[in-house]
């Protein structure tokens, strides 16, 4: 919970104990439930109202008028019973917030500042397979090419940019979508828009090093392209520039510069058909994630070069390139590694295979690779599909289980309630335990396979979280 949201909860939690007694002596006190009249206008204009409030700023105002009766009256005061009820009423009013709070992001564990900025890319050479209409999946005549949002984290200059950059990147639009997706109503994560990172906003770049290594992240199905944004800040801050394509109508919302739009199609992973239909459809799927992330590596070289004017230009570091994903954005990191030697190692994070070529489980991949699975996901499908990917995989190739994880703990999820282990969003590892664990592993990974092959962090990793259980090909 953020500061004055805590002030209102305790000056109405003191304000109660107070009128339990007689304060005709000390009758300046009765005005202290007035202070929360200034806490909620401060709370207000800084911090930005939200509907799991709502309750609280009412108790605050009622007991702001109690407090004018009382200063007029001094012997007025609360029974007991009416004490522990109000008590009562103040917990439940604030474990509304608590449980739904305004997710807060962990300081990034690197010497560098974090920039983070967007990109808005059109692929002339791929039409859109699916049709921007909502009860239609594909598009009878693909007409529009492919159109790409691409959000990037990277070593920053301190205190440069236009202030921290919010999470969600559209801010109410992200939230509804996210909420309907979930099967809440439109209004319920509208607190998300409220949600800062640690990332400064068009940051210009740092200028420590004059090329820095680059990584590309695919999110997962009904994801986003910022849905890992814990995992991206702490690579940043250790000297990584990270990409991460939005895979538009595989992912909750894609919101471009226009302001028109695109929405997750379910019917693209059809559901109660026969298992060579629902193939045949997730193969196009899987098609369409994979040109998504050729073409940002294609974009990213004309950064490089400076054909495409960015601060980045001449300070990426190509031929040092990794690639991460989750779920349905693991197979495509797989299955672009496969294919396209740009890529030099690959971390999957519950990778899932089954939309991708037949021939990716049988082949593997050539690079160093890094498969690393929650405990608690289970996808009959996918299971023998990553069996014998892992038995073509070279000598070398890690795969790894997280004890106590869901398939949801690979990404901001964890973040976003105290309480979402108990409605099954998360496993039962904390939160404070499984975010750096995760970083610390992608960072050991991608050090020891682009930077420096003699690194020690890998088995660091290993043996500073045993919850990790790891074996090697």
């Amino acid at each position: 919970m953020r500061t004055f949201e805590i002030t209102i909860i305790v000056i109405l939690f003191i304000s109660i104990l107070l009128r339990a007694f007689r304060l005709e002596k000390a009758n300046w006190l009765n005005m202290l439930p007035l202070l929360n009249l200034l806490a909620i206008t401060y709370n207000f204009m800084i911090e930005g109202w939200r509907w799991q409030m709502i309750p609280l700023y009412l108790m605050a105002l009622t007991f702001a008028g109690l407090s004018i009766r009382r200063i007029q009256n001094p012997q007025e005061y609360s029974r007991l019973r009416q004490t522990v009820i109000s008590l009562l009423l103040l917990l439940i009013f604030s474990s509304l917030p608590w449980a739904l709070p305004v997710p807060s992001f962990p300081t990034p564990p690197g010497p560098y500042p974090v920039g983070t900025q967007s990109f808005y890319w059109v692929d002339e050479t791929r039409m859109e397979v699916y049709s921007p209409v909502a009860d239609q999946v594909y598009a009878a005549t693909p007409s529009k090419p492919t159109r790409v949002m691409v959000q990037v984290w990277y070593p920053a200059v301190p205190d440069s940019g236009d202030g921290l950059a919010p999470y969600l990147p559209d801010g109410l639009l992200d939230a509804h979508a996210l909420s309907t997706t979930f099967g809440f109503p439109d209004f319920f994560l509208d607190h998300f828009s409220l949600s800062k990172t640690n990332a400064l906003l068009n940051g210009r770049l740092a200028t420590c090093f004059e090329q820095w290594p680059v990584l590309v992240f695919s999110h997962g199905w009904q994801g986003m392209r910022y849905q890992n944004t814990a995992q991206m800040e702490a690579l940043a801050s250790q000297g990584f520039i990270v990409f991460a394509p939005e895979h538009a109508y595989g992912a909750v919302i894609s919101v471009y510069p226009d302001g028109t739009y695109t929405l997750n199609k379910p019917g693209a992973l059809p559901k109660d058909v026969s298992d060579a239909e629902y193939q045949q459809a997730a193969l196009i799927l899987g098609d369409s994630w994979v040109g998504d992330l050729r073409f940002t590596l294609d974009q990213m070289q004309l950064l490089q070069d400076g054909s495409i004017p960015s601060i980045f230009s001449g300070h990426l570091d190509l031929a040092k390139l990794g690639m991460f994903g989750h779920s349905t954005g693991g197979g495509a990191t797989m299955q672009t590694c496969a294919i396209d030697a740009r890529c030099k190692a690959a971390f999957g994070m519950d990778p899932w295979l089954v939309p991708y070529n037949r021939t990716l489980p049988t082949q593997a991949v050539p690079q160093p690779a890094m498969l690393m699975f929650s405990e608690g996901w289970e996808s009959k499908a996918n299971l023998p599909l990553v069996e014998s990917f892992w038995q073509a995989s070279p000598t070398g190739t890690l795969r790894a289980t997280l004890l106590g994880a869901l398939h949801n703990d690979f990404t901001d999820m964890p973040l976003f309630s105290p309480v979402a282990s108990f409605f099954g969003l998360k496993g039962s590892i904390k939160v404070e335990r499984e975010i750096p664990l995760l970083n610390d592993f992608l960072y050991a990974f991608f050090q020891t396979h682009l930077l420096d092959p003699a690194s020690s962090l890998l088995p660091q990793a290993e043996s500073s979280y045993p919850e990790v259980q790891v074996i090697t090909r």
